[in-house]
């Protein structure tokens, strides 16, 4: 299980799937998951799992469970996959980019 920082804008790519952090809430999420240009939007309370397919799984979880009502900009998503899928966030495709200077732009969601 691999457990990332999101804030609200920034996206996480596992495997085939790309799940952006749209709204943070008291109680839980908002995220986006974009599969095979098919978009979808889901609400999901912190603790509750979202399952993308048969061996992906994504938890959300408060960044600090003191402060729940002070930060709501950002989340804390644990992602339980096999080893074969691939996880990625959006710093490290565009420092990939930039590094290589690829002639290919990058289409993402971070703000």
């Amino acid at each position: 299980m691999l457990t990332v920082m999101r804030r609200v804008g920034e996206s996480l790519k596992v495997g085939d799937y790309r799940l952006v952090l749209r709204a943070r809430s008291v109680g839980g999420v908002t995220l986006t998951t974009l599969h095979r240009g098919k978009v979808s939007i889901k609400d999901i309370e912190f603790g509750h799992p979202l399952k993308l397919n048969h061996e992906i799984t994504v938890y959300p979880y408060p960044t600090n469970r003191e402060s729940l009502s002070k930060s709501t900009k950002q989340a804390k998503l644990s992602v339980s996959a096999p080893k074969h899928v691939i996880i990625l966030r959006d710093e490290l495709e565009t420092d990939f980019c930039r590094s290589n200077k690829a002639k290919q732009p990058f289409i993402g969601v971070m703000s």
